[in-house]
């Protein structure tokens, strides 16, 4: 089994960010920042690989209507596509 190793990271925040940052830490329930972080590297990453197939659009569905929107992720648009 390989062991998991872990680096301490240190980021510096504009006050907006780190504003964002402790809100999403708190309404996604989060433990801590890092696992808030962690978290939003795991569904970028998920993103970014839809998008390199060719997948750019997200589609959000409200559960209580069906209502459906779309979510444009400009980063996602400029990513090489796999032809």
């Amino acid at each position: 089994m390989a062991e998991r190793k872990s680096k301490k990271v240190a980021f510096t925040f504009d006050q907006r960010s780190l504003t964002t940052l402790d809100e999403m830490t708190q309404e996604g329930h989060f433990s801590s920042m890092a696992d808030t972080v962690r978290e939003s590297l795991q569904i970028s990453r998920a993103l970014q690989s839809q998008a390199i197939s060719g997948f750019t659009e997200v589609i959000v569905r409200n559960p209580k209507n069906g209502e459906e929107k779309v979510v444009i992720i400009p980063s996602l648009q400029s990513l090489p596509r796999e032809h």
